[in-house]
Order: structure tokens, then C-alpha cells, then sequence
């Protein structure tokens, strides 16, 4: 029987565990399209990834991540407190 977790676990989680803060950064990436990957936007608006707002800097992030396998203390900070608007999506895709 697989675990279901709650959106306060995963909160919690973003916001104290890096490899978790990475693994919810490249999940909401893997959800925008190739194309908006690759620009930094979003042009679908398909209720998955990033909005339009943080789209440019949470991609920038998630390809710097992918590239060295870490965020700056810097990008740590911002990507929480970005990724706080995501929980619903993010527990969603921990739950499948």
C-alpha cells in the first residue's frame, strides 16, 4: 500500500528538505511543454507547472539545477517561497 501525502507534509518538506525542494522544482519543469521550456513561459494554460508570472525565473532555476546540480542559497530562498503557491499541484504529483 502506497503512502498519500498531505499538502502540510509537503510543504513542510519543500521548505526544510533541499533534495525534495529540487525534486518539486524538476517535477512542476517536467510539466510545462517543450516549447515553454525552452522560452521561459507559459503559453498553455493547462492548470500544470509554473504560472505565467514565475515561469521565467523558476525555469532559469530548474535548467540551472538540471546543469549543476544545485540552486545558490539565493535560488533556495526565492524557489520556497515561490513553490508555496504550487503545493496543491505538487501533493497531486506526489500522490500518483
Amino acid at each position: 500500500m502506497s503512502r498519500t501525502w498531505t499538502e502540510d507534509e509537503i510543504r513542510t518538506l519543500v521548505q526544510t528538505n533541499d533534495k525534495v525542494l529540487y525534486g518539486a522544482l524538476k517535477k512542476l519543469y517536467a510539466c510545462q511543454t517543450a516549447e515553454e521550456q525552452a522560452v521561459g513561459v507559459t503559453n498553455v494554460q493547462n492548470g500544470a507547472g509554473f504560472n505565467g508570472v514565475d515561469a521565467p525565473i523558476l525555469t532559469n532555476f530548474a535548467q540551472f539545477l538540471e546543469r549543476t546540480g544545485f540552486l545558490t542559497p539565493r535560488q533556495k530562498a526565492l524557489a520556497r517561497k515561490k513553490l508555496k503557491k504550487y503545493n496543491r499541484q505538487l501533493t497531486a504529483l506526489a500522490n500518483v
